[in-house]
């Protein structure tokens, strides 16, 4: 009999073909079910999941109460219950009930507030972003390097020249950077002599010798930072007709005709009717007509392009009852003029000039002619034209507005025009800004004055410095669109600059790419005094990196931990991170020759126990290394083989910090040769003895398989002859034999070339012993090691030491091999 009921849960209700199938205990209720299987399940008024039994829906009351019988079929679904759960809908599931438990998780999104910023590694990242609660970028070697804004970009024009100011921050520290590796999209800046203007500051300089300074706030009611489109300041057309005009009338009954005159090439000129350029209401001067008699004063009763009702007054712009209508008059060329207007128009705004919160005594507001500004007379000679608009501001809550000089622009050309008026305010504050055009607009197509308000800014309060970072001060000239692409495409190839610890102190500091500045600059720059940084086995690396052309070349622009960025800097280099005695050493995996401590059955507790892992299907056939091309900066890969390997199911691994091609191999072919090599692993328990190995410590294991290398107690020295407490030594003919000796501090004395003695226990060895052994009982008397040379010990690399008591440690070991090695100094192929 079944003692089961199934389960399916289903994570999603808009697709049913995903489902998860769960067991459940006949006579169980839900509640039992999900309280017993559940992580996290709590009861819940709205819970976020829908149960079903046998097609019906079983509400949460009876989950208690309702118990599973053989032939139920059930059903939970995984559903959003309101808008405020939504999120829920879509769950992945991996186990028994992780769908419902994941579905009782609110996820908590308050702190995720980091914004993706300019990466260098994300192709649809790069550019110069504003990173506000971002990642600060931090360079370290030779990189490449898109700086953040630290105040928005500007335009401006000068001498009708738009130019562009860029604030970017560069990185944490200080960098060199050099005048070609300065570039716009893929051009170096110094190809665009006199467009560029840029100066860079280092950390804590003063910023202020260059305008890109300024925090300057533009409003997005006015304009944009990236474009010239704005607002059109539209004034009051003050004058329809005349001689020179492209408009007629004709007069008749009390209404008004107009018609616009056009050329057409191929047709010749042509009339149509149109709506007159005047405001219902507005009075009206007419002149120039046939022996003026229709001249006079008229209020425009309503306008239409099929005729306009107008309505004759006296010059008090009274009501004249002795008018009834026109003198019918055809294709008239009189002029029709709105009396009194001014040619002002209406105010555009207020809009205000910074956000809320913000105070401003400092404003420019931007204005563009895209036709050029002037008239053309009869026989096409370009005269000049002027165009008044007036400014106009008043403080928030303020009810007067106050008027700034106005401006005046006069020109004579159809080139396009672009001008920025500063203004500096009386005192601090939240202003509103009003701008409209005082000079009459004509319709007529030979006059070119159309002027737009294309920007207002504001500057905020501006940084005059900025602490532990390299910025840079960038102005750059709007020609042939170079501009527009400078605005997010602004890149410098930095080298960090760093002291370097040598000779005992530190240098004064300089470009660097090597791995050891930046190692020690990263746990000094997290506050951490020197006494923390294994100086001495940093001084003893940095030549061997350095000499081996081993460098560090990367950009950290997303959260990390201290101990994983030691991790990357390190590993291009073969190392890693430790912690020894309070201190973080670097100690890196090299081909060694000196053992350093030795371990034998004498000192072990209990067995030693030999593991090997066998080459199986599954596993990787090559390693695919990705890097950073120096030249393209962006990422390459390149294949690492051993010799029958096909590369069929390569690993990939991510040489951060490598931009190197023959580095990147050299880091695949050690991981491949490592993998391949060593497979054998050696775990044993001593008393306090393996306290005194470090990780990767070379050390010297014995164990007792018969054939390899014989272990135990000294019991007598006389010079150069060695006493141990083994009768019987084999000895091997034709074959050198080695003696080693382990020192009351646990470090290993020799190993030394060994021959027979005259008694049976007697091996002498060929040099002088560099201790001297305690033999009268008051410490542990020396252990020994013997064997033929090729195989007198296990040469391992210590991998793990853990104190599992007062009295026990647990070791675990990886035996090395040399060919681990062999290609780290190999060129890519």
């Amino acid at each position: 009999m079944n003692t089961w009921v199934d389960i399916k849960v289903y994570p999603n209700k808009l697709d049913p073909s995903v489902m998860e199938m769960c067991k459940c205990e006949l006579g169980l209720t839900l509640h039992d079910w999900l309280t017993t299987n559940v992580p996290a399940y709590f009861e819940s008024d709205e819970p976020l999941f829908t149960v079903i039994v046998n097609s019906k829906i079983l509400v949460p009351e009876n989950w208690k109460t309702y118990q599973f019988s053989q032939n139920d079929d059930v059903s939970i679904i995984v559903e959003p219950k309101d808008p405020a759960t939504i999120a829920y809908a879509v769950i992945a599931i991996i186990a028994v009930g992780y769908a419902v438990y994941t579905a009782n998780q609110i996820p908590d999104n308050y702190n995720s507030t980091t914004p993706d910023g300019s990466s260098i590694y994300n192709v649809n990242a790069q550019g110069n972003k504003p990173k506000l609660m971002g990642i600060i970028p931090e360079g370290a070697g030779r990189h490449l390097i898109y700086p953040d804004y630290l105040t928005m970009p500007r335009r401006e024009y000068i001498d009708n020249e738009q130019w562009l100011y860029l604030m970017l921050c560069v990185g944490v520290g200080d960098y060199e950077i050099l005048p070609e590796e300065i570039f716009i999209a893929d051009t170096p800046v110094s190809r665009y002599t006199g467009d560029v203007d840029y100066q860079i500051f280092r950390p804590s300089e003063n910023v202020t010798s260059h305008e890109a300074y300024r925090n300057v706030f533009t409003s997005s009611e006015v304009g944009s930072t990236s474009g010239s489109t704005g607002i059109e300041l539209k004034g009051a057309v003050t004058s329809s007709g005349g001689n020179n005009s492209t408009y007629f009338y004709t007069f008749i009954n009390d209404t008004l005709v107009v018609y616009v005159a056009e050329y057409e090439p191929e047709i010749g000129p042509i009339r149509y009717k149109t709506v007159p350029p005047f405001d219902v209401g507005e009075i009206l001067t007419i002149t120039g007509s046939i022996e003026g008699q229709n001249d006079g004063y008229y209020e425009l009763l309503a306008k239409s392009s099929n005729g306009s009702q107008v309505n004759k007054v006296d010059s008090q712009f009274q009501d004249d009852p002795t008018w009834t209508e026109f003198v019918t008059e055809y294709d008239s060329s009189a002029a029709v003029d709105a009396e009194e207007r001014g040619g002002d128009g209406q105010f555009n705004g207020p809009f205000f000039a910074c956000p809320d919160g913000e105070l401003t005594d400092k404003l420019w507001l931007d204005f563009y002619l895209p036709k050029g500004l002037g008239e053309l007379d009869d026989d096409g000679n370009f005269l000049s034209r002027s165009v008044t608009v007036r400014i106009e501001y008043r403080a928030e809550g303020a009810q007067n507005w106050t008027a700034l000089p106005d401006q005046v622009f006069s020109n004579s050309t159809n080139d396009q025009l672009g001008k920025t008026i500063p203004f500096t305010l009386p005192l601090l504050m939240r202003p509103e800004i009003r701008v409209k055009r005082v000079t009459a607009a004509s319709d007529d197509t030979r006059i070119y004055d159309d002027v737009f308000w294309t920007a207002l800014k504001a500057e905020l309060q501006s940084a005059t410095s900025y602490d532990g970072l390299t910025t840079i001060a960038v102005k750059i000239r709007g020609t042939n669109a170079l501009a527009g692409s400078a605005e997010n495409k602004f890149k410098v190839i930095g080298t960090r600059i760093l002291p370097v610890y040598e000779n005992g102190v530190w240098s004064s500091p300089r470009p660097t790419r090597d791995i050891a500045p930046f190692f020690a600059h990263v746990i000094r720059s997290s506050g951490h005094s020197d006494s923390k940084i294994g100086l001495q086995a940093l001084e003893a690396l940095h030549p061997i990196w350095h000499n081996r052309n081993d460098e560090f070349n990367a950009v950290f622009d997303s959260e990390s931990t201290m101990f994983e960025v030691l991790k990357r800097v390190l590993a291009v280099g073969f190392a890693e991170p430790t912690i020894d005695y309070g201190q973080i050493t670097p100690v890196r995996d090299q081909k060694r020759r000196i053992y350093r401590h030795m371990y034998q059955p004498d000192n072990y507790v209990g067995m030693l126990k030999r593991s090997i892992k066998l080459i199986d299907d599954d596993e990787p056939d090559g390693i695919e290394v990705e890097y950073f091309d120096p030249t393209t900066w962006k990422s390459e890969t390149i294949m690492c083989l051993l010799p029958g390997d096909l590369g069929l199911n390569p690993e990939k691994v991510r040489a951060f910090g490598v931009t190197n091609r023959d580095k990147a191999y050299q880091i695949g072919m050690r991981k491949r040769r490592i993998r391949r090599y060593r497979r054998t692993r050696f775990d044993f328990k001593t008393e306090m003895d393996a306290l005194n190995s470090r990780y990767l410590d070379f050390c010297a294991l014995a164990d007792d398989i018969p054939g390899y290398e014989q272990s135990g107690i000294l019991v007598g020295v006389s010079g150069r002859s060695i006493y141990v407490d083994h009768i019987g030594l084999e000895w091997q003919s034709g074959q050198s034999h080695i003696l080693a000796l382990r020192k009351p501090d646990g470090t290993l004395s020799g190993p030394y070339n060994a021959t027979p003695g005259d008694a049976d226990n007697e091996v002498r060895i060929d040099a002088d012993l560099d201790f001297t052994p305690v033999l009268d009982g008051s410490i542990e008397p020396p252990l020994y090691m013997f064997g033929i040379k090729e195989r007198w010990c296990n040469g391992v690399l210590i991998r793990d030491i853990k104190p599992s008591s007062t009295e026990q440690v647990s070791v675990t070991a990886e035996l090395d091999d040399d060919r681990v090695y062999l290609d780290d100094d190999s060129l890519a192929v």
